[in-house]
């Protein structure tokens, strides 16, 4: 009997043990100072522990999303992740808050059964404009100040935010990833201001150098304003300018930095006279329209059942018309068998193909900027997919970021049909259904090094082309004058004369519809001299080829010279 007594203490602690056993979500950080600009990816940091034994779980975050249609759809972001017991994880990624009158929801399953949830309300959270970070600075209106440490990691969790001003703080204190998250930002049309003076001690690091307008920086005392205090001066670089002066000296410098700019104010502080110019909200939803468009208006190459009715009759008149030949001519039934032959078998290739027998077809365009002197090149990239049949898709990308356009989501059947699963090694699987004769598109955006160079001398450029595919129909400017250079093979470099010009209106007439509606949204020529071309090659895409598919791809490649 005692050891009966004895087996069931223990087969109830074991059970009291087990039940108090659970997975936690123990804290949700959301934006800067739970601070977010509302349709902008924004950094979403959760941690959780685990006292159950080690599981594999996913962490799923969603939003619902109402429009003013009344359609719903649901925007759902999940990471799997690995759970010891009495361990506890923090899982940060980039999250995009479209709405801002309905919660978050953040859930802890196992695959079959939900272990915990936590909802996040946003309502009070939000920002009408791009939000103003604050790094060792005075306390100022509508800026969020926040530690250098907590500066983010990944250039995506920088997308709310419109202009940082950077007091007395070491940049040498930041990580490679949060300086390469810090350029990705400035070169997307950030806006950094360096408060210098009494602050330059501990802002002259190398890297940093490299960002600022002036070089050969120096700090010297000045009067300004009836006191005496630290100033910095320094040789304008190439591009900077001078934005303000005082008391006949340079107060701010301004340099451009991609399509963003740095500006250096010569003091510790904000001069009162200065005029910032007002934060814009970026118009992605319309450049996203307009690209959609594009897609749309692309030709998509499936082939008709016209041109497939034609083939088949034309292969039954052979067949017969073969038989009459063999009938009445008995010495050339060899050569219309031949015929024959060859006909079928050119009819069955065609069905072959992957333009008849795929059950979609993509078009992927985009545009890759670069800039000399900067260590990355932007990818923009909108993908669209065209169903010929109702099917279950899955997409893997290594772009940084992808987003589902909102066209695409009135396409949707049910909230549940677009799922974004970010994987281990940072590449995004997308989950969604494709209706038969409908269509899809998401956008996707990345860094890379830059893979083309080029240095003018006189009449002649070097170009190099690092990449593992062509750049075709390549023009060379300067100033107004362009001049043709052709194609530059992959993982190549050569010096070409400048010699074949040509006329911006020429030029442009010449594209194709598909090159001129992209030039026309995204091409520009700079102050600078520079390189335009064009890539035409499935390689250089961040979306996985499927099994079968057919996709057109063609990017637009912008090269900023000195």
């Amino acid at each position: 009997m005692w050891r009966g007594c004895v087996m069931g203490l223990v087969a109830a602690a074991w059970a009291s043990a087990f039940g108090l056993a659970q997975v936690r979500i123990e804290q949700i950080e959301l934006g800067f100072n739970g601070r977010f600009f509302p349709g902008a990816f924004t950094p979403l940091t959760v941690t959780v522990s685990s006292t159950a034994l080690a599981q594999h779980l996913v962490l799923e975050v969603s939003q619902e999303i109402r429009e003013f249609t009344e359609h719903r759809v649901v925007e759902r972001v999940r990471v799997p992740l690995s759970l010891a017991s009495g361990t506890r994880k923090i899982i940060s990624f980039d999250f995009p808050i479209y709405s801002v009158s309905t919660p978050a929801q953040i859930v802890l399953a196992d695959g079959t059964r939900e272990l915990a949830r936590s909802t996040l309300d946003v309502r009070e959270l939000w920002s009408e404009t791009p939000l103003v970070l604050g790094i060792a600075v005075a306390a100022m209106p509508s800026v969020e100040l926040i530690d250098i440490e907590k500066l983010p990691k990944r250039w995506t969790s920088y997308d709310g935010v419109g202009r940082i001003f950077w007091g007395r703080a070491d940049p040498e204190r930041l990580t490679v990833e949060q300086r390469q998250a810090l350029q990705g930002w400035l070169v997307r049309g950030g806006e950094l201001i360096v408060l210098s003076g009494e602050n330059w001690y501990e802002q002259s690091s190398g890297w940093w150098m490299g960002l600022l307008p002036i070089a050969n920086g120096r700090v010297i005392r000045h009067e300004f304003n009836g006191q005496e205090i630290l100033w910095v001066e320094g040789e304008p670089r190439t591009g900077a300018q001078v934005k303000h002066w005082a008391y006949g000296r340079p107060l701010v410098w301004e340099r451009s930095v991609g399509k963003g700019k740095v500006v250096l104010v010569a003091i510790a502080t904000l001069p009162e006279d200065l005029k910032l110019a007002e934060l814009s909200i970026r118009q992605t939803a319309e450049d996203d329209l307009v690209i959609v468009r594009a897609l749309g208006a692309m030709i998509v190459p499936f082939p008709s059942r016209e041109l497939i009715g034609v083939l088949l009759v034309l292969f039954v008149l052979g067949v017969g018309l073969s038989g009459m030949l063999i009938a009445r001519w008995s010495k050339t039934p060899l050569g219309v068998g031949l015929l024959a032959l060859i006909f079928s078998s050119v009819l069955l290739s065609y069905q072959r193909s992957p333009g008849f027998s795929s059950e979609k077809y993509s078009l992927d365009i985009g545009v890759i900027q670069m800039w000399s002197g900067e260590p990355v090149a932007w990818e923009r990239a909108w993908y669209g997919v065209f169903f010929r049949h109702s099917r279950d898709e899955q997409l893997m990308t290594s772009a940084d970021v992808v987003s589902t356009l909102r066209p695409s989501r009135q396409a949707l059947r049910s909230e549940t049909e677009l799922i974004r699963e970010l994987l281990s090694r940072g590449d995004w699987q997308l989950k969604f259904h494709g209706e038969r004769g409908s269509v899809s598109f998401f956008r996707v955006e990345r860094f890379l090094e830059p893979f083309v160079r080029c240095s003018f001398k006189g009449s002649r450029v070097w170009v190099s082309n690092q990449a593992p595919v062509a750049l075709r129909d390549v023009i060379a400017y300067s100033g107004d004058m362009l001049s043709w250079l052709g194609t530059i093979p992959a993982q190549a470099e050569d010096v070409r004369p400048l010699a074949e010009h040509i006329s911006m209106t020429e030029w442009v007439n010449a594209l194709t519809p598909e090159r001129r509606r992209l030039w026309q949204q995204w091409g520009s020529l700079s102050g600078k001299a520079g390189l335009i071309g064009w890539i035409e090659d499935t390689l250089i895409s961040p979306i996985r080829r499927a099994d079968g598919e057919q996709r057109t791809v063609l990017r637009l490649v912008l090269l900023e010279g000195e």
